[in-house]
């Protein structure tokens, strides 16, 4: 198949081109209702439909690219080795320490927790199949340690205009930070699992928090998020161990 040996031959530029599409899509969906000045509610919907309409695309590129389901992440576990990658994982404290220090939203009403939820669903699924699932396994003909570097990379590099929101300095460079680590450590994780599963679940649960969570606490935000890195940083390192390990077990 020639569009899959374009990807094999120039992995990064078809990494990146994919990453940019994914990114593109969502900046589409969420630009598009803002113009149109429409209802919160609204926004999402819309915003959800471009993201839904951006899986699909997803899919078409991995038919096309010699990608299958399972080589993206489609599939319950790798066999024997979720259950180890879920000894490590943090993930979840993350999540806590973010409800209890911050609390949740008195502004949000019945209907935005029910739309902002199919919201961060199309999220996780979007951003989980284009950057764990097709970009990851793009680089993956460079190495598992260059396909867990370079992804996390992208997608930390396109997520930091999510990081100019009005925030100050401090929040903004630990915000950028959060997203390189984030890329990493789930690319650790897919590396290990080979299963998407739990990524998309955790990526919509953590921007589920993030959007009921209170936004008016300026330093307990700073210091959540500087728990979180710190908490990512150790979980990096450990993951980073396992996964030499895992590739070690698997090459002999």
């Amino acid at each position: 198949m020639m569009k899959e040996r374009v990807r094999k031959r120039h992995p990064y530029i078809c990494a990146i081109g994919a990453a940019f599409l994914c990114t593109f899509m969502t900046g589409l969906g969420t630009a598009i209702p803002q113009i149109l000045n429409l209802p919160i509610e609204m926004q999402l919907i819309v915003t959800t439909i471009f993201l839904i309409f951006s899986v699909f695309i997803s899919l078409f590129i991995m038919n096309k690219t010699g990608l299958s389901f399972i080589d993206c992440g489609f599939r319950l576990e790798n066999k024997n080795t979720l259950r180890k990658a879920m000894y490590y994982i943090p993930l979840i404290a993350i999540e806590i320490i973010a409800i209890l220090l911050l609390g949740f939203s008195s502004e949000i009403t019945v209907k935005q927790y029910i739309v902002l939820l199919l919201f961060v669903i199309a999220v996780g699924f979007n951003e989980e199949i284009y950057f764990r699932g097709i970009v990851y396994n793009y680089l993956l003909v460079k190495g598992s340690k260059t396909a867990i570097i370079f992804s996390s990379i992208i997608f930390g590099l396109l997520h930091i205009a999510n990081a100019f929101n009005g925030k100050n300095l401090a929040y903004l460079i630990l915000q950028m930070i959060f997203a390189f680590l984030v890329g990493f450590v789930l690319a650790e994780i897919v590396n290990i699992t080979k299963s998407l599963w739990f990524l998309i679940i955790w990526h919509a649960l953590h921007d589920y928090i993030a959007s009921i969570t209170r936004e008016d606490l300026e330093i307990k935000a700073i210091v959540v998020l500087a728990l979180q890195v710190c908490i990512l940083v150790i979980y990096a390192i450990i993951m980073w161990k396992a996964n030499k390990k895992f590739d070690s077990d698997t090459t002999q």
